[in-house]
């Protein structure tokens, strides 16, 4: 996976958000975009399909010609007979019906940011001006609807929204939302604090909001939710329970492209950061970096083993490592000051609370599959 920084502004101010230089207007230049493609095939990390994200900043911010000449440039330096799959994910409010099109026309992925009704969203996802951005996101997600545009959403869940699993569901239903994933409120970048962290009731809490969640979306057969979908497919992968590590902490599996060129490695999140003990984590440029550079640099060197120590102490002490593979690098320097630590609030909730909600629910629908009354 490449993600790709086409700048780092975003038009609203949702203050859970873990990026910095959100004001930072400029744009990345189209010959970074070319550079990126050019690095990972000449270094030999990336194969015959590349996933290319526009995130990291809000990406419809940028117009449709910079993306048409984007694209026409990443095109132009993949080798022969590369797919390039482009993705976006967006606050849909600046959506219409040109970027329909555009989305159409390109078969561009889209993911849409939505934390469910009005009450909800607009407490945490506001304007600059501190109003709140339902009704603009919401015009996007109807023209997308409109136009025939697939799309997913992604929900963020906030202490507020604990107790709300039916509200949530009621939503997306009403609105014809089919595929939603809930990422929880994090501690990460430059989000220091989370409203889950606030009690030792949230993970019981977490597990009653996603138990009921799946079982509405089962019941009404038009809802399919990731964290389901996700654990599903990797226990009927042939890989499971031989990987070594996850995408966050396998070197290179994700490459994160700033708007400047700068390039970094596992969580995406780590983009743009420093730290006081490792330094930036940005391991070169595009432009000008050599993967043997990077290998041999100390910071890349201590970062690396900092990050591989993590997965082993998670292997050797978590019995759900066959689930989570390690955890994310960007949660554990966020939340415990060390990319080698284990367990966090953000495992505890997506991998532990999931696993605990989701298994059963498989196991009785296997069940009931070989065993009919």
């Amino acid at each position: 996976m490449l993600v790709l920084q086409g700048t780092p502004f975003c038009n609203i101010a949702c203050d859970y958000c873990y990026l910095p230089g959100r004001d930072d207007k400029r744009r990345m230049d189209h010959d970074t975009v070319g550079a990126a493609i050019e690095f990972l095939y000449r270094e030999g990390l990336a194969g015959d399909t590349l996933d290319m994200v526009w995130h990291a900043g809000e990406p419809l911010a940028l117009p449709r010609a910079w993306y048409e000449r984007a694209f026409a440039t990443a095109a132009a330096a993949a080798p022969h007979g590369v797919r390039l799959q482009h993705c976006v994910q967006t606050n849909a409010t600046l959506i219409d019906a040109e970027w329909c099109d555009f989305f159409l026309s390109h078969d561009v992925r889209v993911g849409v940011s939505l934390d469910g009704p009005a009450r909800l969203h607009d407490a945490r996802r506001r304007t600059r001006r501190g109003v709140g951005t339902h009704a603009a996101a919401m015009k996007g997600v109807r023209a997308l609807r409109r136009h025939g545009v697939p799309f997913h959403a992604i929900c963020v869940v906030t202490r507020e929204a604990l107790d709300s699993a039916d509200d949530v569901v009621d939503f997306f239903l009403a609105e014809g939302v089919g595929d939603v994933g809930f990422n929880i409120e994090e501690v990460e970048g430059i989000n220091c604090t989370s409203s889950l962290a606030a009690g030792a009731d949230t993970p019981v809490r977490f597990a009653r909001f996603l138990d009921r969640v799946l079982e509405r979306a089962e019941a009404s057969g038009q809802l399919t939710v990731r964290e389901e979908r996700n654990l599903r497919d990797m226990l009927q992968s042939s890989d499971f329970g031989q990987l070594p590590g996850n995408d966050q902490n396998t070197p290179f599996s994700i490459v994160t492209v700033a708007r400047d060129g700068t390039l970094s490695t596992f969580s995406p999140e780590l983009a743009g950061l420093s730290h006081p003990r490792l330094g930036s984590f940005a391991l070169g440029n595009v432009k000008s970096a050599t993967l043997a550079g990077i290998l041999a640099d100390p910071r890349w060197v201590a970062l690396s083993e900092e990050v591989a120590e993590g997965v082993r102490a998670c292997a050797a002490r978590c019995p759900y490592f066959r689930l989570c593979l390690g955890g994310a690098p960007s949660n554990k320097l966020a939340e415990l000051g060390t990319a080698a630590g284990t367990e966090t609030l953000f495992c505890r909730l997506t991998q532990v609370a999931v696993a605990e909600v989701v298994l059963p629910r498989l196991e009785a629908r296997l069940k009931a599959a070989t065993h009919p009354v």
